[in-house]
């Protein structure tokens, strides 16, 4: 038996902490943890992702970047699970030291624990 998979951006099911905003050769990267919170459904895919970061430059002004990475990776999280996720944004310049984001993501899942 099929069941088509549901759509949704409810963070209570799919969770995302970012743990690292870094450059790497001209490229804006966030690292950061995807937690399925519920027991009886699996994520089966990332169908978007907005990532907004509010970076304190070193001279202590704020400001921002809201965009969308350049992929968006496979994502298949059974129930409880969870998975390391690195995005690249793409170009970007700016120093900082300091951050914090905010993120709005859609996702796919079927009910059940099992794939």
């Amino acid at each position: 038996m099929a069941f088509a998979a549901e759509h949704s951006a409810d963070t209570m099911i799919l969770d995302w902490r970012t743990e690292k905003v870094w450059m790497e050769h001209g490229e804006l990267c966030v690292r950061g943890t995807f937690y399925n919170r519920r027991s009886d459904l699996t994520v089966t895919k990332l169908d978007e992702m907005i990532l907004q970061i509010t970076f304190t430059g070193t001279d202590g002004k704020t400001f921002q970047f809201i965009g969308h990475p350049k992929r968006l990776p496979m994502l298949k999280l059974p129930a409880n699970g969870s998975k390391k996720v690195t995005f690249n944004f793409g170009p970007f310049s700016g120093e900082w030291k300091d951050w914090a984001t905010k993120e709005d993501y859609s996702f796919s899942y079927i009910n059940g624990s099992r794939w």
